[in-house]
This record gives structure tokens, C-alpha cells and sequence, in this order.
């Protein structure tokens, strides 16, 4: 069995992976890793190891990190019947994705997961940007939102995260919550139309996000649907009393907020708001999001 780790160069937990994680992997697999030097590299590193079969390509890093080894792997690929199976080492600062699957940095799961070599289907979201022409496509894992999520994503990629993962997330919704002005969006689906205000539209694969936020408690990555979460007029301090609510697991109880199951929806507004997919900002409104039932194989 051949792996390819392709590894978040600048991960703060690099060094705990070289001296305990990586020696268990060589212990069951035959693994070659490939550190990520720039923003996008990981893209470029999952498509070629997909080029040369590898069996098996996991993610070393956070939420970031997988999303750009999904959309190598997929982008170009995206009808091709034998991609590798995926897996992740959660070594990011929010690993939310990780917490939906409950995979953990542990040498022992991920010995058990490349030995038994059990990979169960998954579904990926596909993101057209429809303002756009001409504009690529891209593919998220985890979810994938607009409204406060991209201002949340902008003030960490700005911060340098100085002050260390946990409290640069909190600092950064912190600031977004006191700064931010509400967006107009309308959001359509095949069954139902919403328009309005909002705090936030996501669109959940997942369960978590924004290091630990449960947006879609209920949401389920292999069952072919997403859980639409929208926040409408709702205030900074109603929202933020959400938290404890989301952060423990249950839905958010209000009046401006409601979930929907959706397997394709567009989002749109007059102006051209950023988007974000699994931490990383990706584009602008209006976009087009469908669900590709459980299109990868992951090791979970």
C-alpha cells in the first residue's frame, strides 16, 4: 500500500507529527510526505498523486488543508472511477471536519484506519460561481457559507495567528460580531425560496464550523443532502447567546433562524460577497451549490 501525506508546511503541530505520527504510518505503509511552501500547494500535490495512484492520499493539516486536497483530486477528475481513498490527520486550528468524523491526531486510530483499510463512500459539495464566466469550479468537503463566515475567515488569514489557534478564532469572531452589517441574499431550492437579511447562509456536509461551532447538528456526510442553516435578522447578541447552544451540539433556537435539507441550492445578491468553503475563501456571489452523493472514499 502506497500513501502520499501532503503535509501543511507551516502546521504548528509539525513537529509532533515527524517524531510520533509519521513513524506509526511507516510501521503499515509504504508513505512518501510532501510538505506544502505556499497558499495552494496542496492543490497541485493531490492531483499529482492521483496521477501516479497512489491508494491512499491523506491530509495533514486543518480544514484548509483538506479542502485543497479535494479539489486536486477532484478538479479534472471529477467522473474518474478510481481516485485513491482519502483520509486526514487533523493538525489544523479548527479541524472541524475532524471533530464531525471523530478522527483525531492518535497514532493508534490511524494505524487501525490504513490497516483495516475500510474507506466508506462520502459526499463532496460542488460550487459553480455563476456571476462568473469562465469561473472554475470548486469542490468543499466540510461546508461552505456566506455572511459573517468569510469576515470570520479574513480577520484569521489577516491575524498571522500570533496568539495561537484557539484564541486567534475566538478573536476573530469576537471582531466580527462587533463590526459586522448584515448582508441582503436570496436563497432558492428546488421545494422552497427564502429572501432577506442575513447573519449567515451555510450550506453543511459537516456538522462543525468555525473552530467548533455545531451549524448543523443534525447533518450527515454520507446521506446525499445538505442541512441549510440561515441566520436572518437576527442581532450580535441573539446570535452570539446561539453559541452555547451550536458549541453543545443542538440547533439554534429562533425565530430568524431555520434549517432546510437541500441536494442543490443557489445563493444570490446584488452585490458580490465573498464565499467561503472549508475555511478558505473561495469566490463571490451568486453561486450554485450541488451535492455529489458520496463521490470520495474516506477513511473514518
Amino acid at each position: 500500500m502506497k500513501i502520499a501525506i501532503i503535509l501543511n508546511g507551516i502546521s504548528l503541530k509539525k513537529k509532533r507529527f515527524y517524531s510520533v505520527l509519521l513513524p506509526a504510518i511507516k510501521r503499515v505503509a509504504q508513505a512518501d510526505v510532501f510538505e506544502t511552501r505556499t497558499k495552494h500547494d496542496a492543490v497541485s500535490l493531490a492531483a499529482k498523486a492521483v496521477e501516479k495512484q497512489y491508494d491512499v492520499i491523506l491530509a495533514a493539516g486543518g480544514d484548509g488543508t483538506l479542502n485543497q486536497v479535494v479539489n486536486g483530486m477532484l478538479s479534472g477528475n471529477e467522473a474518474f472511477a478510481n481516485l485513491p481513498a482519502l483520509g486526514l490527520i487533523p493538525l489544523g486550528s479548527g479541524n472541524d471536519f475532524a471533530r464531525t468524523l471523530n478522527i483525531r491526531p492518535e497514532p493508534a486510530q490511524l494505524t487501525r484506519l490504513l490497516t483495516e483499510l475500510k474507506p466508506k463512500p462520502i459526499d463532496v459539495g460542488r460550487i459553480a460561481f455563476t456571476g462568473e464566466t469562465n469561473a472554475p469550479v470548486v469542490y468543499f468537503i466540510n461546508i461552505a457559507d456566506c455572511g459573517m463566515g468569510p469576515d470570520v475567515v479574513m480577520r484569521v488569514l489577516d491575524s498571522g495567528r500570533a496568539l495561537g489557534t484557539t484564541l486567534t478564532y475566538y478573536g476573530a469572531i469576537l471582531k466580527t460580531f462587533a463590526r459586522y452589517n448584515l448582508i441582503e441574499v436570496a436563497v432558492k431550492a428546488p421545494e422552497w425560496e427564502w429572501a432577506g437579511k442575513i447573519r449567515a447562509v451555510a450550506v453543511a456536509n459537516g456538522r462543525y464550523f468555525g473552530s467548533g461551532i455545531g451549524i448543523a447538528p443534525d447533518a450527515r456526510p454520507d446521506d446525499g443532502m445538505f442541512t441549510c442553516f440561515i441566520a436572518g435578522h437576527v442581532s450580535a447578541l441573539d446570535f452570539m447567546l446561539q453559541q452555547g447552544r451550536m458549541r453543545s451540539g443542538k440547533p439554534a433556537v429562533h425565530s430568524e433562524i431555520i434549517y432546510r435539507e437541500v441536494a442543490s441550492i443557489e445563493i444570490s445578491s446584488g452585490e458580490p460577497h465573498l464565499f467561503e468553503a472549508d475555511g478558505e475563501l473561495v469566490g463571490n456571489l451568486p453561486v450554485k451549490i450541488d451535492v455529489i452523493p458520496q463521490r470520495l472514499h474516506f477513511l473514518w
